[in-house]
């Protein structure tokens, strides 16, 4: 099935990296939260925010956007930056985000990764502490759209941060991103997509 991309930015901007952009993604401009649900209800893999849309901007568009497509990855982008580094962005980005399965975490992996106890994986992904015990013994686990999405942030931890006790101050300390809440504190609430959102922005060195 072939992944489906959007890129929302704001109404009547002409950013110069549009064309190129709608090389890769569905371009919608949106004026308001009416003109994101006129887009309807249809699947989609990635959803690209323009940062600097005026009429939602930061949170609010985040939010907004995962109220429709509540399964995507949201990444918040400078559509305004020049075509060339937007589409070194893209190309980095596709390779976070590439379903590539041999460098998926297993469940032991992610718990080391994120330095958690059994209580809290299972917090993260909804269920019971004693089902992420047996999947921590070996169990397979079920497809369960929470552990993909936390697979995911591990990668991106893993490929973000220098070594595992970087992850796991990023993961404990109080970040303005969040309103003071720690990145493990947004996981453990299951919102994959600020943490993703976040740590996309530490690759680019922008700081929201």
């Amino acid at each position: 099935m072939t992944s489906r991309v959007l890129a929302l930015k704001g109404e009547g901007t002409h950013p110069p990296s549009e064309g190129m952009l709608a090389r890769f993604a569905e371009v919608h401009s949106i004026g308001s939260r009416a003109d994101l649900q006129a887009l309807g209800g249809e699947r989609a893999d990635l959803v690209l925010v323009d940062m600097r849309m005026p009429v939602m901007e930061g949170r609010a568009a985040v939010e907004a956007v995962r109220a429709q497509y509540s399964d995507a990855m949201i990444i918040l982008v400078d559509f305004k930056q020049p075509p060339a580094q937007l589409r070194r962005q893209l190309t980095l980005l596709a390779e976070a985000v590439s379903p590539l399965p041999s460098r998926m975490p297993n469940i032991p992996s992610i718990v080391r990764t994120l330095g958690v106890t059994q209580e809290t994986l299972g917090r993260i992904l909804d269920v019971s502490g004693r089902t992420a015990h047996r999947w921590m013994k070996g169990t397979r686990p079920r497809p369960k759209p929470e552990l993909e999405r936390l697979r995911r942030v591990v990668v991106m931890l893993q490929e973000t941060m220098p070594n595992d006790v970087a992850i796991k101050n990023y993961l404990q300390h109080p970040n303005p991103s969040f309103g003071g809440d720690t990145p493990m504190t947004v996981l453990m609430r299951r919102e994959f997509d600020r943490v993703e959102g976040d740590l996309q922005a530490v690759r680019e060195g922008v700081f929201l």
